[in-house]
């Protein structure tokens, strides 16, 4: 059923929808002819740090779905594995996943069942979608390990890491603040590698516009509300979520990944005092609304998608927004310059 239908939204998707499909077109690694999972002229791949999800699994079998009209082809697949080993998301050893995959290619890639392979996967919509996957193997399993050991949107240059807000200088984490401990601090500020922790929770939601303008706007105006919760029943500290007192400094704590750039949350300008991490009430919920419309650097098209990926230490979600210029370009330039 699933591969029925994305076979008729290849041939005969109106103009309209098509780059909701573009989405799903990431770089990915089948080798033509080939081993898929081999690294072999790929240009592009995603790092592992990249990733939502990031795991060793046995592939146990490989659906093959319809193939785009296109040149090279667009080859689709599910791709069914048995998680050994998960390095980052919270998936559990021995789960059952399965993940669409898309490779532009013009020969069909050899697939390797029972094999251990080296996955890195987002979730962009409700599956989870390969960005990049290797025959495993002891080197590029401890290199995964090691780059899935710095918080989204971080750099990691041997035992170096660089955090996003390297850019604000002395701004970025303030001298007495300390490392809330972290074992791993940014080489230039001193600001700790911060994570969420495996027991929070990150949900990302759009917010609807204000007017819906029909084939303009459906995924709203930018604005999204970001939530952090404790699913649990006792107090849960959540480490990269900084706070100053009663206040949550929800902009020195996002970082949003958009066509592999990292940017700060709009509106962060630094730390000035010391902070801590917010500890959260068992089943207690914080959020904020974050405009995505405000980020400053992205190449906004005239009419297409976008993806935001919202990012909180590991965790993170990924939003497709549909961009309609000759709609958005005006609230992005009032946002740019308020009144």
């Amino acid at each position: 059923m699933r591969h029925s239908m994305l076979l008729a939204m290849l041939v005969s998707i109106p103009l309209m929808v098509v780059p909701a499909i573009a989405q799903f077109a990431v770089p990915s690694v089948g080798i033509e002819g080939g081993p898929a999972g081999g690294r072999a002229g790929v240009a592009n791949a995603a790092a592992w740090s990249d990733a939502e999800f990031v795991f060793t699994g046995t592939l146990d079998r490989v659906d093959a779905g319809p193939v785009g009209m296109s040149m090279p082809p667009m080859r689709t697949y599910t791709l069914h594995f048995t998680l050994d080993k998960p390095l980052r998301g919270d998936l559990k050893p021995g789960a059952k996943v399965a993940c669409s995959q898309i490779l532009r290619q013009v020969n069909e890639p050899v697939f390797q069942n029972g094999k251990s392979y080296l996955v890195a996967a987002n979730k962009p919509q409700d599956a989870l979608s390969v960005i990049r996957l290797e025959l495993a193997a002891a080197d590029n399993v401890k290199s995964a390990e090691l780059a899935c050991g710095v918080p989204l949107g971080w750099q990691l240059n041997a035992d170096k890491a660089l955090s996003p807000w390297a850019a604000l200088g002395a701004k970025a984490w303030p001298a007495d603040a300390g490392a809330l401990g972290a074992k791993l601090v940014c080489k230039t500020t001193g600001r700790p590698a911060l994570f969420a922790g495996s027991k929070a929770d990150l949900a990302v939601e759009k917010v609807p516009p204000k007017t819906e303008i029909q084939w303009t706007n459906p995924d709203g105006d930018g604005e999204y509300t970001v939530t952090v919760s404790n699913p649990t029943d006792q107090p849960l500290a959540v480490p990269a979520l900084l706070r100053q007192g009663d206040k949550i400094l929800w902009e020195e704590s996002l970082v949003i990944l958009c066509q592999d750039k990292t940017y700060l949350c709009p509106g962060a300008s630094g730390i000035s005092g010391k902070v801590e991490s917010v500890t959260l009430k068992p089943g207690e919920k914080v959020s904020t609304v974050v405009n995505a419309l405000r980020l400053n650097g992205p190449e906004w098209p005239g009419g297409d998608r976008i993806e935001f990926r919202f990012c909180l230490g590991e965790k993170s979600q990924t939003m497709s927004f549909y961009y309609m210029g000759r709609h958005h370009d005006a609230i992005r330039a009032a946002l740019q310059n308020p009144k």
